[in-house]
């Protein structure tokens, strides 16, 4: 196989990605029966963290969630965020979901449809300035939410999120307290954890998530983040792929990237199709699967481009995607233009070089 997979690699420690998927709930379609283990799971846990990120408790609990291999969510804060930005791009590094929080935990019944919005929108901005690509999921603080704040969220584009499981760490326990509290409430089915990393006493709930996780798996539950409808799942990005173009004896570089993440490990395949340029003569015959790890939006192959010697025109391939797993296929099909020889040497082309690993882009 003539190719080169560019800051693809394996799932991080991380990123839960189909290993943890319940197949007899979350197998709701052919795709997704083809993504997920095969063994049956008594039900979905969705741990989700809020009021952070804070320093010390949030990477502590990052290391976790790598550890035991989960996905969660973390509702963050907008005021946290600007002052801690290093903090929400270690937890999308480490394939972990991020939504929104309000800017200082207010009371977003007690506020106008203004200031909602002010508050909103001034989180996502602070976290894209961070360089991380957020969800559109978002938990009111204290869950407080009327009809009024509903609609004011989703014009903003919002899917509002509350909890089937309040741990109350913020409240009371130890943490093998707040370990059974969780554990007691969970039932077949769909169960969000509400726990927190962003107050007072989130040390010690954090002390309870190896806990949680690991009786959790020996009854049969599995872990997964949150989908686009706020539920126990996995978001659907988009996959598209684009080409950059090169010359003969060069190489050509087909990027296949999301449009959102994705929480977990995902892939495509790509291939080359003839066009004026026939694969085999004019190009490598690469077919390859090319996967995205969790907390990555690109991956990138090299395509090597034969030398013929001839001085020809410009020729055109094909590049497709197919087959995805934990993705849509967004935009399938992306042309590949080779440069002659000749044009090459007269600089109008240049061999295209390795792209680095994206970080995270």
């Amino acid at each position: 196989m003539l190719a080169l997979v560019l800051g693809v690699g394996g799932t991080p420690p991380g990123a839960s990605d189909d290993s943890d998927a319940p197949a007899a709930v979350l197998a709701s379609s052919p795709r997704d029966r083809a993504e997920v283990s095969a063994r049956r799971c008594t039900g979905r846990v969705a741990l989700t963290f809020d009021d952070g990120p804070a320093v010390g408790t949030t990477l502590r609990l990052v290391r976790i969630l790598r550890r035991e291999k989960v996905t969660a969510t973390f509702f963050v804060v907008g005021q946290h965020v600007r002052a801690h930005p290093e903090l929400v791009r270690a937890i999308e590094r480490s394939g972990l979901l991020i939504g929104n929080h309000s800017w200082a935990h207010e009371q977003l019944t007690a506020r106008s449809d203004r200031e909602i919005r002010d508050s909103i929108r001034g989180t996502d901005r602070v976290l894209r300035r961070a360089g991380v690509h957020p969800t559109h999921l978002l938990r009111p603080p204290y869950g407080a939410m009327n009809d009024r704040v509903r609609a004011d969220i989703v014009r903003l584009g919002y899917r509002p999120v509350l909890w089937t499981i309040d741990s109350r760490d913020w409240a009371n326990g130890t943490a093998p307290q707040i370990a059974g509290r969780i554990l007691r409430a969970l039932h077949p089915g769909n169960n969000i954890v509400l726990q927190h990393d962003g107050v007072t006493r989130s040390p010690i709930s954090v002390d309870a998530v190896t806990r949680v996780i690991r009786t959790a798996r020996r009854r049969g539950y599995c872990f997964t983040g949150l989908d686009e409808r706020g539920l126990p799942g996995f978001p659907s990005p988009l996959a598209s792929v684009s080409v950059r173009q090169g010359a003969e004896g060069g190489f050509a570089v087909a990027t296949v990237r999301l449009d959102r993440m994705a929480g977990r490990r995902t892939a495509v395949t790509l291939s080359v199709r003839s066009g004026s340029a026939t694969v085999g003569t004019d190009l490598a015959d690469v077919r390859t699967r090319v996967v995205i790890p969790a907390g990555r939006l690109t991956a990138s192959v090299r395509i090597p481009i034969l030398a013929d010697g001839l001085a020809e025109p410009v020729e055109r391939a094909a590049v497709d995607i197919s087959a995805p797993s934990g993705v849509r296929i967004g935009r399938g099909t992306a042309s590949l233009v080779i440069g002659a020889v000749m044009a090459a040497r007269t600089g109008r082309w240049s061999p295209v070089r390795p792209l680095p690993s994206p970080a995270g882009r």
